[in-house]
């Protein structure tokens, strides 16, 4: 009996010593791997909080030709629309006189929009027979782009119909179109590169700007651009042709217009395609 206890007790201190040290080690292992653990906090999905995307909203108008009563109309009815902006895609005037230009600048000007221009074939008529600065002395450069956030806007100034656009102009297109495929980008210019129906494009007056051309169309092609709004037929349309999604913005005046005159308000919202309104003139 003496025997047995003994060895008993003998059993006990060893199963005790066995946990002791289980704990210990445990608790070692425990504060080791808690010192290089990293804390990940897990928020419910009802609290998460996700960015909003941006939406930007401006106007397009084309083809004014001097007539400030139904572009002062025109800029009326899209300030009141709560536009960021204004863009005209060309033929501000109707010879491209210097004074035509101011006049179209001061109703912007007192518009108070922002705005931005490019020249139409008509901007360009007298510039190629007097002074090519007529449109530059008003307004500044006759091409340009700028970034509204993830947003790239690429304005062209394809309006002189003999010369085109030019070597420079087209090396500045090809470095400002290298990022679009990372952004949203858009481009504006006075004629468009193509149609379904009519022949009123680029280069069709001119065998050397019609190779040019189908250089920009390649060039934008590549650069995914997401639209193009164009003006020159005084008639609005929407297509889709050779890979370029194109908008042809309706005249804002009353010369020569095939329908009443019109713009379009464009909202942009995150990257979705445009939202197109089409505002007639009233």
């Amino acid at each position: 009996m003496i025997i047995i206890y003994v060895m008993s007790r003998f059993l006990r201190n060893i199963v005790i010593s066995f946990l002791l040290l289980t704990v210990t080690i445990e608790g070692f292992w425990f504060y080791r791997t808690s010192q290089g653990r990293k804390t990940v906090s897990v928020t419910s999905p009802e609290s998460t909080s996700v960015t909003p995307p941006v939406t930007l909203k401006f106007a397009v108008m084309s083809d004014v030709h001097s007539d400030l009563v139904t572009f002062n109309r025109a800029l009326a009815q899209a300030k009141a629309d709560n536009v960021q902006f204004v863009i005209i895609t060309g033929d501000l005037t109707t010879v491209g006189e210097s004074q035509e230009f101011i006049n179209i600048k001061k109703s912007l000007d007192e518009s108070e929009l922002k705005y931005y221009v490019v020249p139409g074939n008509h901007d360009h008529w007298l510039g190629r027979k007097i002074s090519d600065d007529l449109f530059t002395e008003v307004f500044g450069p006759k091409y340009q782009a700028f970034d509204e956030g993830q947003y790239r806007f690429i304005l062209i100034d394809n309006g002189d119909e003999y010369k085109g656009i030019g070597t420079s102009q087209m090396a500045w297109i090809k470095q400002q179109a290298k990022d679009c495929p990372q952004l949203y980008c858009l481009v504006f210019m006075h004629e468009p590169l193509n149609h379904p129906t009519s022949d009123h494009i680029m280069g069709e007056q001119t065998p050397s700007v019609a190779t040019e051309s189908a250089k920009l169309k390649k060039l934008l092609v590549a650069g995914q651009i997401k639209g193009i709004f164009a003006g020159h037929l005084h008639s609005s349309f929407h297509y889709t042709k050779e890979g370029l999604t194109t908008t042809i913005i309706g005249a804002a005046s009353m010369d020569r217009n095939w329908q009443t005159p019109r713009f379009v308000v464009v909202t942009l919202t995150g990257l979705r395609h445009p939202e197109e309104k089409e505002v007639e003139v009233l």
